[in-house]
């Protein structure tokens, strides 16, 4: 009787750890665009659809590196470090208007905030193969979307 409680508490003890080490999902590699869902608006402008420079923007290609520590996600021009500890992170350190970014697990799914002045976005990764699956809600401007984008693994 005495083996079982042990076993069972070491089991409570230790499986949580193993479960939350299986969850956390690795999204390192090189991404190129497949599919947006719903389609930016024609032009290219407008919230999260535009050219490199708009807040949010669509990249054909997004790099991603990934530790068990931390996250650098490069879209673009953007390059954007996060910690995987739920912390927020200011880049510049200390200025004001600098890019705040904090991530999250939700089981295999990770979450990435970012903000800077009055534009902010979530991103929730999610990867299946070779196939990495975004969903942005992004809010800039006073004006708000929600899409879905899919990358292909290129290595």
């Amino acid at each position: 009787m005495k083996r079982i409680v042990l076993l069972a508490m070491a089991s409570a003890v230790a499986l949580p750890g193993i479960v939350r080490a299986q969850a956390n999902a690795n999204f390192s590699g090189t991404w190129m665009l497949s599919k947006i869902e719903p389609p930016p608006p024609p032009g290219g402008g407008g919230i999260g659809g535009g050219g490199d420079e708009a807040f949010g923007a669509i990249a054909q290609t997004v790099v991603i590196a990934q530790t068990g520590r931390e996250l650098t996600f490069k879209s673009g021009p953007m390059n954007a470090v996060y910690t995987l500890d739920g912390n927020t992170t200011v880049t510049p350190p200390g200025d004001v208007n600098g890019l705040k970014t904090r991530a999250h697990w939700e089981g295999a799914k990770l979450h990435l905030h970012y903000k800077r002045g009055q534009n902010w976005c979530r991103d929730v990764l999610t990867v299946n193969g070779n196939t990495l699956t975004i969903l942005r809600d992004l809010e800039s401007g006073g004006g708000s979307t929600t899409r879905t984008i899919t990358y292909t693994k290129t290595s």
